[in-house]
């Protein structure tokens, strides 16, 4: 494989340190590099585009696209992550700068616009994980796509300027059911849906099924061309009470939905990797932690054992 302008080298334990100290100019200064282009994978590679998805927030749904796009890379597999949420919390996460529209295209217009994204990919400190960050005009990408007449075909379009470049495309997706996710919904071959153990879950799950239904009736497509994978349970905590545990064995046993994998309350492993801009996969690999993640991409499917 060929390098490319900005490419960051691979994480090396000593690094860390060094990153650690760097100020939030010296941070931002590191994100403003974009990516060209990434080389071509192999002849007949197809890329797959995952929906991140929760309609309720804070259950931990950057926190598991971010860590889950390290196990990949673990894997060798090329990993763009797709910050689709205005508050842009996975292109943080990364220590990427968001996009401005004061300065230049952002994600949403070029959504808009139909133009091309690669000039606005930023390299992470992980090699095989690039980053579409996100900006603060994305909180009005859903009425902008109404206005286009066109809305569930743009994502798809942007996205396919990628198709053949990265393994994976996972969509940090916005807690919300409108245009913008309807959208990211009809551009993705794949979902993982992050629930919490709380009364609202079961809900905001039957609310995301309905979401896909709705999109590929409307496309003329199959319901099944949107395979959701199943759910990941977040947050959870080492003793429950009665009514947290039935909610837990509601979710557990959900009639249609695989459990993939379960992420216990781990803050400070999480924290400490976040504030260094690496999955915990990346920043402490023999970590439970990481195992967490790890075996969620088997048993979502997306890489063996």
């Amino acid at each position: 494989m060929w390098p490319y302008v900005g490419r960051a080298a691979p994480v090396r334990r000593g690094d860390l340190d060094s990153f650690r100290g760097m100020t939030e100019t010296d941070s931002a200064r590191r994100a403003t590099r974009r990516a060209l282009p990434a080389p071509r994978l192999e002849a007949g590679t197809e890329t797959r585009i995952l929906a991140m998805c929760s309609q309720k927030g804070g259950v931990g749904k950057t926190t598991t696209t971010i860590n889950l796009a390290g196990a990949l890379a673990e894997h060798g597999r090329r990993v763009l992550v797709c910050d689709c949420d205005p508050q842009g919390n996975s292109t943080a996460g990364f220590k990427a700068a968001l996009l401005d529209d004061e300065e230049g295209a952002t994600q949403a217009t070029t959504v808009i616009d139909m133009g091309d994204p690669h000039l606005l990919v930023a390299r992470t400190r992980v090699d095989n994980i690039d980053v579409l960050p996100a900006s603060l005009d994305m909180a009005h990408l859903a009425a902008r796509l109404r206005e286009t007449g066109a809305a569930h075909q743009l994502y798809a379009r942007m996205l396919g300027h990628f198709d053949g470049e990265y393994d994976d495309i996972l969509l940090d997706m916005r807690p919300a059911l409108d245009t913008d996710t309807d959208a990211q919904t009809a551009a993705s071959d794949h979902a993982v849906i992050m629930v919490d153990v709380d009364e609202w879950s079961m809900k905001a799950v039957k609310l995301q099924i309905a979401q896909r239904r709705k999109i590929m009736q409307l496309l003329g497509r199959s319901v099944d061309d949107l395979d959701i994978l199943g759910l990941v349970i977040c947050r959870v905590m080492k003793s429950m009470g009665a009514f947290e545990q039935a909610i837990y064995e509601q979710l557990q046993r959900h009639p249609s939905l695989p459990t993939l994998g379960e992420i216990p309350v781990r803050s400070a492993d999480l924290k400490e990797a976040r504030n260094a801009g690496l999955p915990v996969t990346h920043f402490r690999p023999r970590s439970d932690t990481a195992g967490f993640f790890r075996q969620i991409a088997v048993n979502a499917g997306l890489v063996a054992a």
